[in-house]
This record gives C-alpha cells, structure tokens and sequence, in this order.
C-alpha cells in the first residue's frame, strides 16, 4: 500500500522522498516492497524489492533491490548488489 495509507507510519517514513512505494506494516517493522528511495533515513525494517538511489541506511535487512547510491551505515542479514 502507498505510504500515506498506512496507520501508524514512522515519521522517519513519512519524512522521506519517495515515488510510488509499496510499503506494509507487519509486526511494527516496516516492509517495503518495491517503489523507489530518493532521500531519507532508513531506521530499519524489511528491504524486499526497489530502487535504492540515495539517502542513510541506518539498518535493517537488505533482502534484494537495486542500490545505486547513498551512505550504508549498517546493514543485518544482507548480501548488497553491486552499485549500478
């Protein structure tokens, strides 16, 4: 579902540049699905699917996606594509 559907969304979410995000609340944890990241702090959650292009990664679990730049603080369970 499109962020600002979502009940309960981290304001760290809301703040971010986004275009056309497929996002779940599942748990408390966010899972993004797919959509791109232009901007913003990721505060963790579930990386499934998307385009990565810039902002702080500042955790969580990097499951595929493209990532084409940015600042990687840290990542958990995670096996990062090659920047494209």
């Amino acid at each position: 579902m499109k962020i600002e559907e979502l009940e309960n969304a981290p304001q760290w979410l809301l703040d971010a540049n986004t275009y056309n995000a497929n996002v779940d609340i599942i748990d408390g944890v966010v899972h993004w699905y797919d959509g791109s990241w232009f901007d913003g702090i990721w505060h963790g959650g579930e990386w499934h699917y998307g385009v990565w292009h810039n902002g702080i990664w500042q955790g969580g679990t990097w499951h595929d996606g493209v990532w084409r730049g940015g600042r990687l603080v840290k990542v958990f369970n995670a096996d990062l594509p090659p920047v494209s």
